[in-house]
């Protein structure tokens, strides 16, 4: 896996494998998999695109909620490849982290509370994630974060 600068060009393979959980993520906030990445890539001050076997299998980026209080929103999509690569992931999470946190003291943003795959990854890269489900489009999620508030 590589990660390289994320391209719109990289959105319709990603759309058409985007692993359900994502899907379904996106769908509660109601937007369908090709206009959330085009909607994230768009706002974010910056964003990769992890490369497996030359296609791309994941996209991650930060967008800001607040640039005066410097809160960031970490997002990644992705397809089910991505899994196979956790372990490259989990290695690069500590650097892009560090480069969010150059720009932002907070990250934060949601995850489905049955995302148990994500939930598992956020935590182990130094995430916290809080208890009480909010419900966001007739799905239950849970707020994470790192840094201060």
């Amino acid at each position: 896996m590589k990660l390289v600068e994320a391209d719109t060009s990289h959105i319709p393979f990603l759309a058409d494998h985007m692993r359900p959980a994502d899907v379904m993520e996106c769908a509660a906030i109601g937007r369908r998999p090709v206009s959330a990445l085009t909607n994230a890539l768009r706002s974010s001050l910056w964003a990769l695109t992890a490369i497996v076997d030359d296609q791309p299998h994941a996209m991650m980026g930060v967008t800001s909620r607040s640039m005066v209080e410097a809160v960031g929103v970490p997002w990644m999509l992705g397809t089910e490849r991505i899994y196979d690569h956790a372990r490259d992931l989990v290695r690069y999470a500590p650097a892009i982290l560090a480069e969010m946190h150059l720009t932002f003291d907070r990250l934060e943003n949601l995850a489905a509370a049955d995302n148990d795959r994500a939930l598992r990854f956020l935590r182990h890269v130094g995430f916290e994630i809080c208890a009480e489900p909010i419900n966001v489009g007739g799905t239950s999620f849970v707020h994470f974060f790192k840094g201060a508030l």
